[in-house]
């Protein structure tokens, strides 16, 4: 009968998940399926939001009563993976969920739902997936071109939730920085490469309060040259 129990509460399990990420499967004797260990809480992730990079993976390691999930034996694991739930709002089209795994894919904000067999314990998590190139180191270049620029979006001017970048093709080479001289603010982007030769150079912005790309029309030609001064700099129109 225990045995016949356990088969009936599998079933019911993947009935009642739906498209989530559950994985149910038939216990061992020795477990009283009353008593099964489940998730009770996200751990060191518990009441946070996440921010992560295009291409960063996470894992969690949530709270089993008193332990950790990575501090039980694999046995005892595979059960509370199997009667846990992860899930986002939006499908797999900003972060890839699985169980405790998360990858991000795309830029944009998201909402991970987590939840134990019962519903007993269940937690949401906002998620935002950034650009790459904010946290990508640049290594250093043998040749620069140096931009001053007058940078808005919208007409207006940037804030501070808004970050700056130069690109070649798909490729950083530089990132703007804010500055103020004798009450003027501008941007600077020290643009490098290391072939010197007249490459196109393109801008593009990012406001994380949003999650919005910001695109700019202008662009240049690396010329190993200074293009801007504080008395006449160079215009950078973004549109969001």
């Amino acid at each position: 009968m225990i045995r016949l129990k356990n088969i009936i509460y599998s079933v019911a399990f993947l009935f009642l998940t739906g498209c989530g990420e559950y994985f149910a499967q038939e216990w061992p004797e020795e477990y009283d399926p009353e008593i099964l260990p489940d998730v009770t809480g996200l751990g060191a992730d518990e009441g946070r939001s996440f921010v992560l990079y295009v291409g960063d993976e996470y894992k969690l390691n949530p709270q089993v009563g008193d332990k950790f999930l990575d501090d039980l034996q694999e046995s005892d694991k595979e059960i509370v993976l199997s009667r846990f739930h992860a899930s986002a709002d939006c499908g797999d089209s900003i972060v890839r969920v699985r169980q405790t795994e998360i990858v991000a894919l795309n830029v944009g904000k998201d909402v991970i739902s987590f939840a134990n067999f019962d519903g007993s314990w269940t937690a949401k998590v906002p998620v935002s997936v950034l650009p790459g190139w904010i946290n990508q180191r640049m290594a250093g270049w043998r040749y620069e071109t140096i931009v001053y620029a007058k940078v808005t979006v919208n007409g207006e001017a940037p804030t501070t939730d808004m970050k700056f970048a130069a690109f070649c093709g798909d490729e950083l080479r530089g990132r703007g920085v804010t500055r103020t001289v004798k009450g003027i603010t501008y941007m600077v982007f020290r643009v490098g490469s290391n072939t010197n030769e007249r490459e196109a150079i393109r801008f593009e912005g990012f406001d994380s309060a949003s999650g919005s790309f910001i695109s700019f029309d202008e662009t240049l030609t690396f010329d190993g040259g200074t293009h801007g001064t504080l008395s006449n700099l160079f215009e950078l129109n973004g549109k969001k």
